[in-house]
């Protein structure tokens, strides 16, 4: 557990002395605040209509948005959070000397990812005053913001460790990014290519099997409109183990060839 602790906050501090960490966060949260002050106008608008007619509130759109728009992002976020996690410590030739240290490639690995998740952690935490503001605006539903935002958090761990295998796998920060932003997308746009599986009888059982390992089917009808299930939060977890456990002998494998 010292091992992981020692990682976690070694890399967390690089996150904080990162120009490219820092420019994901400000062009992230510039983006949602331009789509939360449109969104707001729009709340505001709404909700003088709803009083007028003998009702108030605001939207579950209004609610979810900066999750939602989060976890579509995450395919840019994740891989320029990870993609320098692993590959330029193995460019450098810094991980042989990280490896020779009294701690094995599984705490190695989880102290980096907790680092990466808990910098992420804080990225989400910062988009919670848009839904204080819209509290004040009307009456919000607050089980479907925190399912939101607790779901957004679950998939953002999950693409932040699938995306650690590519920054295991190649040297090339570049080509980690490129390759883990591939895998996130297809991940993501499973719903859409089971969907068409699904136009063939014969095929109803693939179209399925399909949408269920996508990643947006367990955020999307579910926890993004505050339903928590523990199926899908059981798929998030059981994704970030497996992603965790194939880096992990990603890396062992460096230290067979040392």
């Amino acid at each position: 557990m010292r091992a992981v602790f020692a990682v976690f906050k070694r890399e967390l501090a690089l996150y904080f002395r990162s120009p490219i960490a820092y420019a994901v966060a400000f062009a992230m949260l510039l983006f949602l605040g331009i789509l939360f002050n449109g969104n707001l106008a729009q709340a505001v608008q709404y909700n003088a209509g709803a009083m007028q007619q003998g009702g108030q509130g605001v939207t579950a759109s209004d609610l979810n948005l900066a999750p939602s728009v989060i976890t579509f992002l995450m395919f840019l976020i994740g891989p320029l959070l990870t993609m320098r996690l692993l590959a330029e410590e193995s460019r450098e030739g810094t991980i042989e000397v990280l490896l020779t240290l009294p701690m094995n490639e599984a705490a190695f690995i989880v102290g980096k990812f907790l680092a990466v998740w808990t910098y992420y952690t804080i990225l989400l935490l910062l988009t919670v005053i848009h839904y204080v503001i819209l509290a004040n605006v009307g009456v919000p539903d607050a089980g479907l913001a925190f399912g939101s935002y607790f779901g957004a958090w679950l998939y953002g761990g999950a693409v932040l460790a699938v995306c650690m295998i590519w920054s295991a796998i190649t040297e090339d920060q570049i080509v980690a990014a490129f390759l883990s932003a591939a895998t996130v997308l297809v991940l993501y746009l499973a719903d859409t290519f089971a969907a068409s599986l699904a136009n063939s009888p014969n095929l109803a059982n693939a179209a399925e099997f399909v949408r269920e390992l996508g990643l947006q089917a367990h955020y999307g009808p579910t926890l993004a409109n505050g339903i928590i299930r523990a199926e899908d939060v059981v798929y998030y977890v059981l994704f970030i183990i497996g992603a965790l456990f194939i880096t992990t002998r990603i890396v062992e494998t460096r230290r067979w060839r040392a």
